[in-house]
């Protein structure tokens, strides 16, 4: 498929409630912008909404929702914005203390015995803003929540307390949808209905934010959704799994027009249409340094800032301009809400496309031009750096099993079976040919003998065994036998143990 010059369709500038001014940009420069981005990293679609204050300067399609039927992409194009959720999560917590169900500094057990961290000291101590701040010290452990498992509440809440910190609480900051995931099974407590439901009733509803939802399974029926696509020589119609059990910290679906209602809410203090959303005071610990994110200095960019966590925010000096922003990945789609304070301009962006530098770029040119900035071209920064990775020599990137010379210390059906580890949950391993097969949820590896009890992991996928995987795989064993293993999921604590069942 050739490139997305071709695929450009746009969707005239929207000015609502009656604010249609001068523009405070060149909407030229944009557009140009943004389709020469997409056709430079290969982006089938995406939204864009800008706001001043309470001006809405653009609501925009660019591209495709659904390439084989020739649907654009527009404003009101329905997509999943992953972690831009958290900041709902943390907003709703601001309302309930607001109505004194909570308060903020208090430990999240104390409200919600539930709540169980990997020690009591722990768990007696870690606060809702320590959650909301990432702060905790918790490790990420990703691969025990990632795949689209749809469990129940529970389940999640169980795990939590078998998964290992790597620092002490309140010292280093570590993002963490466990906890994110855990502040919305309080939230849902706390107002005794499910997540979906609060923030429908406390923000959708509120702030006209009609084309919004809580879970991806409360879209059906709907038909201005956005499908997901990936390119490799040309697009291909990608497989979404969106993560309906991780609530608050990835669930809700929406558009460039009603983020812009958030966004206005925010940059308003809390107020949207005279209507107090959220308390000045909140919005502004929100949006307050929390903890630091990352203590360095930019030797390219000298003039950006350091980067530090607010009550769900990421907070940084974009050019003398304070900077709050999240952004969100989740399979086949990215997005990014970006607000600066003391501007009042608000910009979101929505892709189809995993992992879309999109989300990155199309804001701070957008901030550039706004702030009558020379502009600072990090697209062409970027695509250069991506030629000199496409330039090195090429590697093999498949195995072929049967050049497979190593053996392990016994037959490979010694190390077959079902392993568990209270944290993440169930593993099968089985023989495949001259190695093993190990099967995690949705995850497939390989594990290939390289003497002894050690074997390496490689990705395997659609029948075919990737070099990458995730590290080395050790078996265990005593008197009895082969009794566990471990798999280094989480880099920043020891490897994880799982127990044969």
């Amino acid at each position: 498929m050739k490139s997305l010059n071709l695929l450009f369709i746009g969707v005239a500038m929207v000015c609502h409630h009656g604010f249609c001014q001068q523009p405070l940009l060149s909407m030229e420069m944009v557009d140009s912008f943004i389709t020469k981005t997409m056709s430079d990293w290969h982006t089938m679609g995406i939204a864009v909404g800008i706001i001043k204050k309470d001006s809405v300067l653009l609501v925009k399609g660019y591209g495709y929702r659904d390439f084989a039927g020739k649907l654009p992409v527009t404003g009101q194009t329905i997509f999943p914005i992953a972690s831009c959720s958290k900041t709902f999560t943390s907003a709703l917590l601001g309302i309930a203390a607001n109505e004194k169900k909570i308060q903020l500094d208090k430990p999240v057990n104390h409200y919600f015995p539930k709540f169980q961290l990997y020690t009591e000291k722990l768990t007696q101590q870690a606060t809702i803003e320590d959650l909301l701040s990432h702060r905790t010290g918790l490790a990420g452990h990703d691969w025990a929540w990632t795949f689209n498992t749809n469990f129940p509440e529970d389940v999640y809440l169980k795990r939590i307390k078998y998964l290992e910190p790597f620092a002490a609480l309140g010292t280093k900051f570590q993002y963490s949808n466990f906890m994110y995931f855990a502040l919305s099974a309080l939230s849902a407590k706390l107002y005794s209905k499910s997540w979906s439901d609060i923030v429908k009733e406390k923000f959708f509803e509120t702030m006209e934010m009609n084309n919004s939802y809580g879970s991806f399974t409360s879209l059906k029926k709907k038909e201005n959704i956005a499908l997901s696509y990936q390119y490799k020589d040309s697009f291909q119609l990608k497989k979404s799994n969106q993560m309906d059990d991780l609530m608050g910290a990835a669930s809700i679906n929406s558009t460039a027009s009603d983020l812009i209602h958030w966004l206005q809410m925010w940059i308003n203090g809390g107020t949207y249409k005279n209507k107090q959303i959220l308390t000045p005071q909140f919005v502004k610990k929100a949006i307050s340094s929390q903890i630091v994110v990352y203590h360095g200095l930019s030797n390219q960019f000298p003039d950006e800032h350091f980067m530090n966590m607010g009550l769900s925010w990421f907070l940084s000096s974009y050019r003398g301009h304070y900077k709050a922003n999240h952004t969100g990945n989740i399979d086949g789609f990215s997005s990014s809400i970006t607000f600066f304070p003391y501007d009042s301009l608000g910009i979101v962006v929505l892709t189809n496309q995993n992992n879309s530098p999109l989300i990155n770029l199309v804001p701070v040119f957008i901030a550039d031009l706004f702030f009558n900035l020379p502009i600072r071209d990090k697209n062409s920064i970027m695509l250069s750096n991506q030629n000199k990775d496409s330039g090195k020599p090429m590697v093999a990137t498949i195995i072929n099993i049967d050049t497979i010379t190593k053996k392990p210390a016994f037959a490979l059906s010694m190390y077959t079976g079902h392993f568990q580890n209270p944290g993440y949950g169930l593993i099968k391993i089985e023989n495949y040919k001259k190695a093993l097969l190990l099967t995690y949820y949705d995850l497939k590896l390989v594990l290939l003998p390289k003497g002894g009890n050690s074997f390496s992991s490689h990705y395997f996928e659609e029948g075919e065994i990737e070099t990458d995987g995730v590290g080395d795989v050790v078996f265990n064993l005593d008197k009895t036998g082969i009794h566990s293993f471990h798999i280094p999921f989480e880099p920043a604590v020891k490897n994880i143990v799982f127990r044969r069942q």
